[in-house]
């Protein structure tokens, strides 16, 4: 009678650990298969969208007035509605044509406000280099023209600079340096206070101006200085303490207030 009741109750710690086994068995599957499905239900997400091309009502060219001359194209128009969004902007040239297309995206299934955007987008064109003349820009069949009076092409200047030291210029603009403490080096920027623009130049705290100083468009073989022509401003600064700091500037007139649309320089400096 003893032997029978054993055996019955291995069978039934069998049969036990059998269905342990297969809830396990089905409790893996299960996950697996809803990660498969999230993973696939992400990758349509992200592939479902619908692109167009923006609707641009109006353009206007702006011409910084600094040397070489620097273009800004401000494009304004409308998205149908909320979830239409700026996608990308291409800007490609053609001789003397700059055509430039700016796309939108929107989720292909989404369900959202009927209400117009609007947008504006500051668009800067590659202009230093070009020869003097006309040109047309086109932004998705908006065009518009400006002219460049005389080659924006950069001359170089006689460097007065100390041979050995650092020069930062245009070039550097949202650039990385690296500096030891209590070295200097100098900034060059084209400046030309004729037209009432000049920089405006701030240092964070760990860096000091040594000296500060235009140089105006003149050689030794002139008796005098170019009328209207732009010169360089240059600065000596000095880090004075280690760490990140900052270098910043805009070119405006003083007595204007800000648009955003002004030309603006930083560089940051490591100071080791």
């Amino acid at each position: 009678m003893k032997g029978k009741i054993n055996g019955k109750y291995e069978i039934n710690i069998r049969a036990a650990k059998t269905m342990r086994l297969i809830a396990v068995l089905f409790m893996v599957i299960t996950v697996t298969l809803s990660g498969c499905v999230e993973d696939e239900k992400n990758n349509t997400t992200e592939e479902e969208y619908t692109y167009n091309i923006a609707n641009v009502e109006s353009i206007d060219i702006l011409t910084l007035e600094s040397f070489p001359v620097q273009i800004n194209v401000i494009a304004e128009g409308y998205l149908p509605d909320g979830c239409t969004e700026i996608d990308d902007i291409k800007t490609e040239k053609e001789g003397n044509n700059f055509n430039i297309t700016i796309t939108t995206k929107r989720p292909k299934d989404a369900i959202c406000t009927q209400a117009i955007e609007s947008f504006r987008e500051t668009i800067p064109l590659e202009v230093q280099g070009l020869s003097a003349g006309n040109y047309t820009v086109n932004v998705n069949g908006v065009n518009g023209s400006f002219k460049l009076a005389v080659d924006n092409i950069l001359e170089e200047t006689p460097d007065s600079t100390p041979a050995g030291k650092k020069v930062i210029t245009e070039s550097g603009n949202g650039k990385n340096i690296t500096l030891e403490n209590e070295e200097t080096f100098y900034l060059k920027l084209q400046e030309n206070p004729t037209t009432g623009y000049e920089w405006e130049l701030n240092l964070s705290q760990g860096l000091i101006l040594v000296s500060d100083k235009y140089e105006p468009p003149e050689s030794e073989k002139e008796e005098r200085p170019l009328v209207g022509a732009g010169g360089v401003h240059v600065w000596e600064i000095k880090a004075d303490s280690e760490g990140a700091q900052k270098v910043t500037a805009v070119y405006r007139r003083s007595w204007e207030n800000e648009t955003g649309t002004e030309e603006r320089f930083t560089l940051n400096v490591e100071v080791v």
